[in-house]
């Protein structure tokens, strides 16, 4: 490497590795700056200045968005391994400056942060644990990563190979603490929703597929596991899989699509069994899909296996009532 470039990547500031990885992730400028709250200008010049002092194109300017080049993908991939630097740095000070006090960071998918976690937590602290709690949401892939570079001390999640298969469960744990049941919900004005009403005798499955895979549907994305399911299910009644009017991985914002009458969901059933009770939602009526375990997960040499301990009993504990209710929510 010639002393000039190793300078002018040596003079890049953390602050500009942060925008390189932000519009790698975004490709669009003015995304970028919303999320790193400096206007769109800035972001387009620091941009350009960080391209002329490396004598490098970094991202192509197309009408979709910004895509990185060869050059850019390398950039950011050495950028991310960076930040991620700085930020076990900035973990490792702040428990350096905590030692006294115990943080647990319990890493979660967001449907079952608000669904699962807060009876989890409350049965918890009932048994007089002192220590703070972190909770992350996400992606479940940032998750694992972030449990295998110890910046989490436990996952909540579905246990199924397209969740789970690529962790190294050689160096982890996995509890199971319960089970996940899952629906197919709509709006009560949806057609689907109507016409049960005023069925008197029941469809089959084939035949209630078949006529329910006309309609617009509100999924999760691939490769998850429940479009993975819904998908099979409409395998098994020998139909093509369907194209999503929307696609999300956020089960509330699926759950706020689905009440605002856009479409069917196939949902779990923890999520939408308060929404079935105050009949804000219908439940089709379906033959019972297969039950997704739900497993906690931690590294097996973690420092604190006590507090692991009461916290898989008070997630065993919680999981399995709200288990029961999510089967009955599924069964109706």
């Amino acid at each position: 490497m010639s002393q000039s470039l190793y300078r002018n990547i040596a003079n890049l500031r953390m602050r500009q590795f942060e925008l390189l990885s932000t519009l790698a992730e975004t490709g669009n400028m003015r995304r970028t700056a919303e999320r790193l709250h400096i206007s769109t200008a800035a972001v387009s010049k620091s941009l350009a200045d960080i391209e002329n002092n490396l004598g490098h194109l970094l991202f192509l300017r197309e009408p979709k968005g910004l895509v990185p080049t060869n050059t850019g993908n390398l950039l950011v991939r050495r950028a991310r391994l960076l930040l991620n630097e700085v930020s076990l740095l900035a973990n490792d000070l702040l428990d350096e400056q905590q030692a006294d006090q115990v943080i647990l960071r319990v890493g979660a998918p967001p449907f079952l942060t608000w669904t699962l976690l807060p009876q989890l937590l409350a049965h918890f602290q009932q048994k007089n644990v002192h220590c703070t709690i972190q909770i992350v949401e996400g992606r479940l892939e940032t998750m694992q990563q972030k449990l295998l570079n110890r910046e989490l001390d436990l996952l909540v999640t579905m246990n199924t190979t397209s969740e789970l298969g690529q962790l190294d469960q050689q160096t982890l744990k996995i509890h199971p603490i319960g089970e996940e049941h899952w629906v197919v919900a709509c709006h009560p004005t949806h057609p689907a929703a109507i016409r049960q009403g005023q069925q008197t005798d029941s469809c089959c499955g084939k035949k209630q597929w078949a006529y329910l895979r006309q309609f617009s549907w509100i999924l999760p994305p691939r490769p998850t596991q429940a479009r993975l399911m819904f998908e099979q299910c409409l395998l098994d009644a020998g139909l093509l899989p369907v194209a999503p009017v929307i696609e999300s991985t956020n089960a509330s914002t699926n759950l706020y699509l689905i009440k605002a009458g856009m479409g069917l969901g196939f949902m779990p059933a923890r999520t939408v069994s308060e929404s079935l009770k105050r009949a804000e939602l219908v439940k089709i009526n379906l033959p019972p899909l297969p039950a997704i375990p739900l497993v906690l997960v931690h590294r097996e040499d973690h420092a604190q296996q006590g507090l692991l301990a009461q916290f898989y009993e008070a997630a065993r504990f919680s999981a399995s009532q709200s288990s029961s209710l999510s089967k009955t929510a599924a069964n109706k």
